[in-house]
């Protein structure tokens, strides 16, 4: 490398900082190393260095003197120095001694200052937390004096305000851990303060609610009187409706106003505020809904041990519904009165859970209640209680449910008690003609039944026999009396679409069918003509009295509905009266069976007997009893029907044993003594004087006298057959002449061949025609 280079490295060196330096100094040692040009490096920087020292040297040679010099003066300033410093310290010393006394008393002066700011924070430390404890005492004094927001406005004055100047000390730390605890106090004195209150208002609640029912009851009388004097509103005009409101307004007395009842919500409201204040709303409205659910509770079951219906007795039920409707009155008022504290749908579900409560203690009070007017007591005390609890929007769809269930189980007691006095008439009922000694019990007859009777009956003086047994007036005095007590029943209720009409309808007709209807359906099972004919007479006035039913729902139902009502009933009793008149003509012909099983024929005798046969006589007494005596008040219409079927019957029974196709061979003398039969039967018929049975023998006769005439080849004559035996079947005299053909006799006489050749004739001709056919 040149001296050029070495020198510039040296220059570089003296004028930049080592970064620098080294900066240089890096690209010219990797340059040497890079040409290997190390030792020529070396050698140069050893003569550079030499040549540097030779030049040092010679500029110290040449400023020597100079430096002596400056030596010399050096040391004489450095003797100056020391005699300044002896000065210095000898001074320093004097001032150390001036200043130590001072120091001394300035120390004093301090202390005592401290001394006085320490006792002036101290007492005003101490008035601090003597105030400070103070508010705490008052806390407590206020709490003890009920004045809940002024404790809890101290407590929350420590807090913010006078609780931060004394927080180094012990106690206040206490104090601070204490304020949630003094929080804690306040809100259950309150607490304890509202739920006294609570139960203190018990008695103030029942007597709203006695004033509330009362009101009520007021309210439907006024209205039932304005039914009375005959005007005529629809149901939906009912109590709570907008028209009855209208009507009563002037009349209303305002159960909001709590001052009558000297009841003051100051503990509630002021309870209120104190959660508000804490910011514990919801945790007071969660608590207070809890406690008011758990005291509706109390008050059902504090009831249920002396809640008793077995006798009509409902006291106990009444207080209890007053209580209820006075608890709800409350949550009322405490409703309208407060804001985001309770809501409707709250009280709604209270009242439910009361609603479910009462139901079921009803349910069990009237479990074993054998007694219509226990529960018509209940309904009215029920129908008060709802509509007064309607008149604060409460809900009372349950309990217009139980009044249905209430009623129906009231129908089955009117029921019971109908079917039970009904069976009571029945057995004692004598099924004779009811018989009225006068005027007056004819009159009051009339008034619970009315029934017409012809001219000739109504002529009649006392005592005077009517058709009907005395059942059937006294049956529809029950049944009137039975309509009567359902609509006192069903009086006030709101119905949606008649409902309540269709119930009582239904139940009436289940009353008529099930009891009355069955009972005298089971006794046409009897054997006694009588008896049944009496019944046929009591279901034809009872089946009158059906339309007089009908119309008397048609006036007492509780709507204006105009549509016509309808008994099945009426049917029925229509039904059961035609099967009767079929029992009386089956039990008569039974008879006429028993008799005819009496008559003994010989089919084959020698001669002819002057009289008919005995087994006649029984026969026509018993008609002649049964059609004078004992169907003797029953119309013309059903004797002429018995009459007529019974005599059918007989006419068929004789044409049997006339015909029997089991007896194979008859004579002439056998029809003759048949013939006497049926003339004694004819003119029995004819002494009836009635034209519709006078032809009842007709086909029997016809054939008798065919089998009895001279020339009985007529009967193959189509005008002669037409006229004098139309009512003979062909088959009837077929089997008639085979029998008299084949016939033995002792002796043949001409006339006897005479008929038998006719006989023949006929035989021929049928068995052509037969065959023809």
């Amino acid at each position: 490398m040149a001296e050029f280079d070495i020198q510039q490295l040296v220059l570089v060196s003296d004028a930049t900082n080592d970064a620098e330096n080294l900066e240089h100094l890096g690209p010219t040692m990797k340059e040497v190393y890079r040409n290997n040009k190390m030792k020529p490096f070396l050698d140069q920087l050893s003569q550079f260095i030499r040549r540097k020292e030779v030049e040092i040297e010679k500029m110290c040679n040449s400023n020597y003197q100079e430096f002596v010099h400056s030596v010399d003066r050096l040391l004489k300033v450095r003797q100056g120095t020391v005699d300044l410093k002896d000065k210095i310290h000898t001074l320093n010393t004097d001032v150390q001694q001036a200043g130590t006394e001072l120091t001394a008393k300035k120390r004093e002066l301090i202390e005592s200052k401290r001394i006085l700011e320490n006792i002036a924070t101290a007492t005003e430390t101490l008035r601090t937390c003597i105030h400070f404890l103070d508010l705490a005492n008052r806390v407590n004094v206020q709490v003890e004096n009920r004045k809940y927001y002024s404790a809890l406005r101290i407590v929350d004055e420590i807090q913010v305000v006078h609780l931060r100047s004394v927080i180094q000390f012990e106690f206040a730390r206490h104090m601070q851990d204490c304020i949630p605890i003094l929080q804690h106090a306040i809100k259950d004195a309150v607490t304890t303060e509202m739920k006294e209150w609570l139960f203190s208002i018990r008695a103030s609640q029942k007597d709203m609610g006695k004033l509330a029912m009362d009101r009520m009851a007021a309210r439907q009388q006024r209205w039932r009187e304005r039914f009375n004097k005959g005007i005529k509103l629809k149901a939906s005009h009912n109590i709570n409706s907008a028209v009855e409101e209208a009507v009563n307004e002037e009349n209303e007395v305002d159960i909001m106003d709590a001052e009558q009842f000297k009841l003051d919500f100051k503990p509630l409201y002021q309870c209120l505020h104190i959660y508000d204040e804490l910011g514990q709303r919801t945790e007071f409205r969660t608590n207070y809904a809890e406690d008011r659910r758990a005291q509706a509770k109390l008050t059902l079951s504090s009831i249920t041990s002396s809640f008793n219906l077995k006798d009509r007795n409902t006291d106990n039920f009444k207080a209890l519904l007053q209580d209820i409707v006075g608890f709800f009155i409350v949550e009322h008022i405490i409703l309208y009165s407060t804001t985001n504290f309770r809501t409707q749908s709250q009280l709604d579900e209270l009242c439910e859970l009361v609603t479910s409560l009462l139901l079921r203690l009803l349910s069990e009070g009237l479990a074993n209640c054998q007694d219509p007017g226990m529960f018509l007591n209940v309904k009215l005390l029920l129908m008060i209680y709802i509509q007064t609890m309607e008149s604060y929007n409460y809900p009372v769809s349950k309990l217009n449910d139980l009044l249905l269930t209430l009623f129906r189980t009231y129908a089955d007691q009117l029921e019971s008690k109908f079917s039970a006095n009904f069976h009571k008439l029945v057995d004692e009922d004598d099924y004779t003609p009811m018989l009225v000694e006068n005027q007056d019990e004819y009159s009051l007859l009339q008034m619970s039944f009315r029934f017409k009777e012809d001219r000739k009956s109504s002529r009649q003086g006392f005592p005077r026999t009517l058709p009907f047994s005395k059942v059937v007036p006294y049956c529809c005095e029950d049944i009137k009396q039975f309509v009567g007590q359902f609509y006192r029943f069903v009086e006030g209720f709101n119905q949606e679409e008649n409902e309540m009409d269709d119930l009582v309808k239904d139940s009436l007709d289940t009353l008529l069918i099930q009891h009355v209807h069955s009972v005298w359906l089971k006794k046409l099972e009897s054997r006694n003509l009588s008896q049944i004919a009496q019944i046929i007479i009591n279901l034809e006035y009872f089946q009158g009295a059906c339309g007089d039913f009908e119309q008397l729902l048609a006036d007492s139902r509780s709507t204006s509905d105009m549509t016509k009502i309808s008994l099945q009933a009426t049917g029925l009793f229509r039904e059961t009266r035609k099967s009767a008149e079929k029992r009386i003509s089956e039990l008569v012909n039974s008879k006429i069976d028993d008799i005819l099983e009496l008559a003994e024929y010989d089919w084959l005798p020698a001669g002819i007997q002057d009289l008919h046969s005995t087994y006649l006589q029984e026969l026509v007494s018993f008609l002649s009893i049964v059609m004078s005596a004992t169907l003797q008040n029953l119309p013309d219409s059903i004797k002429t029907f018995v009459y007529y079927d019974a005599l059918e019957h007989l006419a068929s029974m004789l044409h049997g044993i006339f015909t029997d196709s089991n007896v194979k061979h008859i004579n002439q003398n056998f029809v003759a003594v048949f013939d006497k039969d049926i003339r004694y039967l004819e003119d029995f018929v004819a002494t009836l004087d009635n034209p519709n049975v006078a032809e009842t023998f007709l086909p029997l006769r016809q054939l008798i006298t065919l089998l009895l005439s001279e020339n009985t080849e007529d009967y193959m004559d189509p005008q002669i057959r037409a006229r004098h035996y139309s009512q003979v079947k062909p088959e009837d005299v077929t089997r008639m002449l085979e029998k008299l053909m084949t016939a033995p006799v002792a002796a043949t006489t001409t006339q006897e061949r005479t008929k038998r050749r006719s006989w023949g004739k006929v035989l021929e001709w049928g068995g052509i025609k037969s065959s023809s056919s």
